[in-house]
């Protein structure tokens, strides 16, 4: 299958790689170019404010799309109507790596157990490299959603201009060096505390999520997220 890799940076590099080791014919798309003919899905690594033409130009050519950029949900009802209108094909996410969707089931269950018991204060810390734009990270807001749903009063607060309200818990980011990504989600209850942690070591792992995406949604329309994906493919198991 021809797949365009939109974006030719160290995420692109990274998920050519996975495409050819996985018999598929990537084709790299820089910066300003159409999208390639013949190409069946585009898999997206840019910046957010290119995501939406990158999306058009993909659907115009009848491609299905993989978007793995994340800070652009302010326009996710437009990038769905687009998908929709056009009968095209859509997985987004905020994280691909199969290991951080099963450390979402994992904190999600852990947020519920814990629930009942208040002196549990959670907090999230993310971490990764300085030239991430956007903190904090897709994949700690989707952490903190987590933690809010599983105990209805939490909020999650990214930015503190005093000490934290009733109910409130924070979601902090850090940007130092070349950091793949790390994501901590905390209970402290004074007297102890429970930590739960999920380390990415290289991008590769994010790279293989992204391209079994590409290979679901090739035959799909609809707007999904990757648990759709997991889920069928693990029904196969």
């Amino acid at each position: 299958m021809k797949v365009a890799v939109v974006g030719a940076g160290k995420m692109g590099r990274e998920v050519e790689a996975v495409l050819r080791d996985r018999g598929h014919e990537p084709v790299l798309v820089s910066r300003g170019q159409p999208f390639p003919a013949g190409c069946a899905v585009g898999i997206d690594f840019t910046r957010p404010e290119a995501v939406v033409e990158n999306l058009k130009k993909a659907l115009s050519a009848r491609a299905r799309y993989v978007i793995g950029t994340t800070g652009w949900n302010d326009r996710a009802e437009e990038v769905r109507r687009l998908v929709e209108e056009s009968r095209g094909g859509l997985v987004h996410a905020a994280n691909f790596s199969l290991g951080v969707n099963l450390f979402y089931r994992i904190v999600a269950e852990a947020a519920r157990v814990l629930a009942p018991f208040p002196d549990y204060d959670p907090w999230v810390l993310e971490r990764h490299h300085r030239q991430k734009k956007d903190a904090p990270s897709g994949t700690a807001k989707t952490l903190a959603a987590l933690v809010e749903s599983a105990a209805p009063g939490r909020k999650a607060a990214t930015s503190l201009s005093g000490a934290l309200g009733a109910g409130q818990f924070l979601v902090s980011a850090v940007r130092a060096g070349g950091i793949v990504g790390e994501h901590t989600v905390g209970f402290d209850a004074g007297g102890d505390e429970i930590l739960l942690e999920h380390r990415a070591r290289t991008r590769r792992g994010f790279a293989q999520g992204a391209v079994l995406a590409a290979e679901w949604i090739s035959t799909r329309d609809g707007v999904f997220g990757f648990d759709a994906v997991l889920a069928d493919l693990g029904a196969r198991v």
